[in-house]
């Protein structure tokens, strides 16, 4: 199924921002991780990129001091519910404990409760439209899935980045995988090469749409 078709099937979800500039979208999901999540903030901060992270409720508690280094260097910081475990099944009363223990964790660190949510695996269905409308939160997905959870080449994910990455893309990678090694060894390439193809790396509030 096409992109296009899942923005007419569920347009208030966000995928995808506008293709009319040169911006994307880097989104960071799972974390924050005690040793992947502060190398990916250094190599951020030394290429002079922004990101999102979509963190989980239970590792916020771990690693506040993450949390708060997040904040401070210009990143957003989304809910992405507190167990990674898919909501599909559940009941409604579960899930909204799942996003509002996340939310609190986060605001509590932060000052700031998430604008954004992002349900675990990117699973989700018709109730979490009210749901979202109810906590304030816009759900967000993605357009372009590198899959740097199973690729253990690392020259094969630069080169999936830097041949079919699009403007306005929402990029997902993971920052708390076990595969995370893999892509932070190819993450300074990827973002060289995106400069080069004249990219700004941008946060999820910094999204603007085309007509």
């Amino acid at each position: 199924m096409i992109i296009s078709l899942w923005h007419i099937l569920f347009p208030w979800v966000l995928w995808k921002g506008s293709t009319e500039g040169q911006e994307i979208y880097l989104t960071f999901d799972d974390g924050p991780h005690p040793v992947y999540t502060p190398r990916l903030l250094d190599l951020l901060s030394q290429y002079n990129a922004k990101a999102s992270f979509f963190l989980l409720g239970e590792k916020v508690l771990l690693h506040p001091g993450i949390v708060e280094r997040i904040e401070k260097e210009g990143h957003t910081i989304g809910n992405h519910g507190f167990s990674h475990h898919s909501m599909l099944f559940w009941k409604r009363e579960r899930v909204v404990k799942e996003i509002l223990d996340t939310d609190y964790a986060i605001e509590k660190i932060t000052g700031k409760k998430p604008l954004f949510f992002r349900p675990p695996y990117g699973r989700f269905d018709l109730r979490f439209k009210k749901l979202m409308n109810k906590l304030n939160h816009t759900l967000v997905i993605w357009s372009f899935l590198t899959y740097d959870f199973k690729e253990t080449n690392p020259e094969k994910l630069i080169k999936k980045v830097r041949e079919k990455i699009h403007a306005g893309d929402i990029v997902l990678f993971h920052d708390g995988h076990s595969n995370t090694p893999v892509m932070l060894e190819t993450f300074p390439d990827i973002l060289t090469s995106l400069h080069h193809l004249g990219y700004q790396t941008k946060t999820l509030e910094q999204i603007t749409y085309g007509e």
